[in-house]
């Protein structure tokens, strides 16, 4: 299958580039746009094997490649400027804006390609929007944008925007501290030797003592097993090379990751745990977040931590502020790691299909 691709502008100086499965074999009238977005040093080339399988359920599978990756528009100088700050204020400015020109895609696509808006009694058309590791940030950051658009973007928006999802998403990008103290696997003298140990270590897979035991001690955080291969060990050079952007991960991302935890707790607490604003702004959305079994005990520890969100309250986990507001749920899938939609793309796209029930 061939991959389709396009660039789309959302303001006079910044465009996004995306690839995309297109409308063949689809209902025209029916068919769901789901959206992904990659995490760190992977570009949006690493959902690529999903797209065979989109016909299958009546989806149209679009990656989206974030700013400075691909032929997206780089950050700019004031941008960065904000995000190399030392300041929280620049921080959550930095990420608002970000937030803001996702969900500005969004409503771009969605009126350029003509995309069916969703119809709840059927389960049809609208957007779903996943994402994977690090991009939670740019989730929880579009979310939080909301109150910045005007009230016809905003009627737009939900009338296409239906569900987000959540998967393998990082301690970090939640603002939330590791389950227990840890070596570091990332010391290296050079960046490039620490992207390598990254780029296996991500994708490698990890045996838990028992990863629903909500325990975090049944949790291997670190050391990936030694007799199975990693996700990226069948794939040629070239198609490493494809859909990975080492000096992203070095320079931006990396940057990314040095925003204090709190701000991120906030932008969590907003997105996700504020009964007000949620009631105000995409009152009807679903939330998930989903876990591979084989991943890193890091990330399922943050499906654990939601599940304690939804059992307890939420104030447990994101502070006394934090409340139920959104249609909010987890998973586990009972099989995969990081990378489950490159080692088993059609098995891996049902799962996102059955967590949204749609």
């Amino acid at each position: 299958m061939s991959t389709l691709t396009g660039t789309l502008k959302i303001a006079s100086d910044i465009e996004f580039f995306y690839e995309e499965s297109g409308l063949s074999g689809l209902d025209p009238t029916t068919y769901t746009t789901v959206v992904f977005i990659h995490g760190m040093g992977f570009n949006g080339a690493v959902f690529r094997k999903l797209f065979p399988f989109g016909i299958e359920h009546n989806y149209r599978l679009v990656s989206l490649y974030r700013r400075g990756y691909g032929s997206s528009t780089p950050w700019s100088a004031k941008e960065l400027a904000l995000l190399q700050s030392s300041d929280d204020a620049d921080h959550k400015e930095y990420l608002r804006l970000a937030g803001l020109q996702i969900t500005k895609f969004l409503l771009t696509f969605a009126a350029s390609q003509s995309i069916p808006k969703y119809v709840e009694e059927r389960k049809t058309g609208g957007i779903i929007l996943i994402g994977w590791s690090l991009s939670a940030v740019y989730l929880n950051a579009a979310l939080v944008s909301l109150d910045a658009l005007t009230a016809e973007e905003l009627r737009d928006l939900e009338s296409y925007l239906h569900a987000v999802v959540y998967y393998d998403t990082g301690l970090v990008a939640m603002g939330l501290p590791s389950p227990r103290p840890y070596q570091s696997f990332l010391f290296a003298p050079t960046v490039e030797e620490r992207w390598e140990i990254f780029k296996q270590w991500i994708s490698s897979f990890f045996a838990h003592p028992n990863v629903y035991s909500r325990d975090s001690s049944d949790l291997e955080l670190i050391h990936p097993r030694q007799d199975k291969p990693g996700s990226l060990h069948s794939l040629t050079e070239e198609e490493i090379a494809e859909m990975t952007e080492p000096q992203m991960y070095a320079t931006h991302d990396a940057a990314t990751l040095g925003i204090k935890p709190e701000v991120f707790a906030a932008l969590a607490r907003r997105a996700l745990f504020d009964k007000q604003y949620a009631s105000q702004y995409l009152p009807g959305l679903k939330v998930r977040f989903v876990c591979g079994t084989e991943s890193s005990g890091l990330f399922v520890h943050v499906v654990n931590e939601i599940r304690r969100c939804m059992d307890n309250s939420p104030s447990v986990v994101f502070g006394e502020e934090a409340e139920q507001a959104r249609d909010l749920d987890s998973a586990y899938l009972e099989r995969g790691n990081h990378f489950v939609f490159l080692d088993e793309p059609q098995w891996a796209l049902a799962q996102f299909k059955a967590v949204v029930g749609h």
